[in-house]
């Protein structure tokens, strides 16, 4: 697969995974009532977290075989390199992630409203329909219409802002992209890491840390652009699927999928299916869960699921003080 098809199709599944705010929100509302019942705890009644798991998951393609996945060190810290130093007023910061130093994604909302900064390597940019420009002192590209703008910083890096709506005549955007400076010390911290995969599970490894200070997602995968298997500790995900098991030493379940059920074989292309993917899932005090799930078209045994999530290590809570508080 070209960089530049791989680009995108990681651009438009990190977009995919940004999910409407409103439903979300009402959601955890909804749970946190239920918690604060039952266990009399305290937890944030609003948050746009990506991640979580609903009807439709993608079809992965499946190409030449990616090298071995580099694992993410508990608490190590992605540093996080570019921030945007002008932002519309009202947006925060709700979601980092990235694969390494030169693949990040930054994400800003307000309501239904995201601003999205993609950090890609050059090689990775096809300038193809826009217009050159220079914004902030750097060499920048611009999408007539709607905000999508690319600027090129250091080490051979672009940047790619985008503001989904509210932005007709990409001003917005343009705004942002001038405004682009380093951010020394920044990083997104995860408290998990994989102790144990299957030898045939391998690519990049990506980092996340998304949600608010007080009700947070963090999740580690490998595969890209879409994972093949995937780690999250996270709040309140729930199913009604799945056979018991002991992992960690506490009780979880254990669901294998459906082989006889999905999307036709159709090589190279992507593809919707409203099935559940492959799971195993344990709870914690409090109410966190601790899931791993195994991306749509790869084969996992009982064993396999069990194993992995045994030897996923914990470390310590991650520094969530740059999300917002609720």
């Amino acid at each position: 697969m070209r960089d530049e098809d791989m680009l995108r199709d990681a651009l438009s599944t990190i977009a995919d995974r940004a999910h409407d705010p409103g439903p979300v929100a009402a959601g955890i509302a909804a749970r946190a009532r239920t918690h604060r019942q039952r266990r009399g705890l305290l937890v944030a009644s609003a948050a746009a977290v990506t991640g979580v798991v609903g009807a439709v998951a993608l079809w992965p393609r499946r190409d030449a075989p990616q090298p071995p996945a580099v694992l993410p060190t508990p608490s190590s810290g992605l540093p996080i390199t570019y921030r945007p130093t002008w932002l519309p007023e009202g947006f925060v910061e709700v979601s980092r992630s990235g694969t390494g130093p030169t693949r990040q994604t930054r994400t800003w909302q307000r309501d239904d409203q995201r601003i999205l900064l993609f950090l890609v390597p050059r090689s990775g940019f096809d300038g193809a329909g826009y217009r050159p420009a220079t914004l902030g002192g750097r060499r920048a590209w611009v999408l007539p219409g709607p905000g999508k703008v690319w600027v090129e910083v250091d080490g051979g890096l672009m940047i790619s802002v985008s503001v989904p709506l509210s932005d007709p005549d990409g001003r917005i955007a343009q705004r942002i992209a001038a405004s682009i400076e380093p951010e020394p010390g920044a990083v997104a911290a995860v408290s998990l890491s994989f102790g144990w995969l299957p030898s045939r599970f391998t690519g990049p490894a990506t980092a996340e840390l998304s949600g608010t200070a007080g009700m947070w997602r963090e999740g580690i995968s490998v595969g890209a652009p879409l994972a093949i298997v995937e780690a999250e500790l996270l709040w309140e995900w729930s199913t009604s699927k799945g056979d018991p098991a002991t992992m960690r030493g506490r009780p979880g379940s254990v669901y294998l999928g459906d082989p006889n059920v999905g999307c036709p074989d159709l090589p190279g292309t992507e593809q919707t299916c409203p099935i559940l993917p492959a799971f195993a899932r344990v709870e914690f005090e409090g109410g966190r869960i601790l899931r791993v799930k195994i991306g749509r078209g790869y084969d996992v045994s009982r064993a396999e699921l069990i194993r992995i999530m045994d030897e996923i290590v914990l470390g310590p809570e991650p520094d969530t003080s740059w999300l917002p508080a609720s």
